[in-house]
């Protein structure tokens, strides 16, 4: 593909220095000849007149002959600055989406304030000696909201303007999906990681009991054969 269309391309621009040579060849040969028909000729301002026409013409067929390599040129540029118009990485991505929002609206500081609410939930939950009601409780609770996206997503593209300066719920869910299920998620995560730790903790506490436990029955055992 990449070598049919710089053979294009190629072709273009030579038919293109073609016409240009041509125009010239045919530009010089209508200035000579009206240059030899104004030495005849008396009357001065006619032959003016005739040899401003002719050189118009022919900056005219020149700038005609070069229109394909302009259109090219046009159409690489397009092209260009087409691909140039969207994010492509991950950081543009990220720029892109971080300009996009209002963060002093107070839609946007209120659903901050929430996931720091929920984090700090997350945290004290899964203390050491929480019990697992609370854990429980607050795992059902963000299960609940993830699920519920997609319709938080369609009522806040419903009645936005009620409580936002732009429409930020389009049809994919972006900003529902990063500002409010991907913290969640991250707390859920968290709690998970935690309650492993301290479940890992009391699997190693209780091997460790039942160590004691057989050495102490070992050494009661001795005692007796003794």
């Amino acid at each position: 593909m990449t070598e049919s269309f710089l053979e294009r391309v190629a072709n273009d621009m030579l038919e293109a220095s073609e016409k240009l040579v041509n125009g010239v060849e045919e530009g010089l040969a209508i200035l000579f000849s009206s240059e030899s028909q104004t030495a005849e000729e008396t009357p001065p301002p006619q032959s003016v007149a005739e040899e401003w026409d002719d050189e118009t013409m022919a900056e005219e067929f020149v700038l005609q002959s070069s229109s394909p390599l302009s259109g090219i040129a046009e159409s690489v540029m397009g092209n260009i600055l087409q691909g140039q118009q969207t994010p492509q990485t991950f950081m543009e991505h990220f720029h892109a989406f971080r300009y996009a929002i209002t963060w002093s609206e107070p839609f946007v500081i209120g659903l901050i304030a929430f996931q720091a609410i929920m984090l700090l939930l997350t945290l004290w939950v899964s203390r050491k000696n929480q019990s697992l009601a609370p854990r429980v409780i607050l795992m059902l609770l963000i299960l609940g909201l993830v699920r519920l996206a997609e319709r938080w997503n369609e009522l806040g593209a419903r009645h936005w303007r009620s409580f936002a300066t732009q429409n930020y719920f389009d049809r994919h869910g972006i900003f529902v999906s990063i500002m409010l299920c991907a913290p969640l998620l991250f707390d859920s995560l968290i709690m998970m990681i935690l309650f492993l730790r301290e479940a890992s903790q009391l699997l190693v506490e209780v091997k460790a009991a039942q160590i004691k436990r057989k050495q102490k029955a070992a050494k009661k055992q001795s005692k007796k054969d003794q």
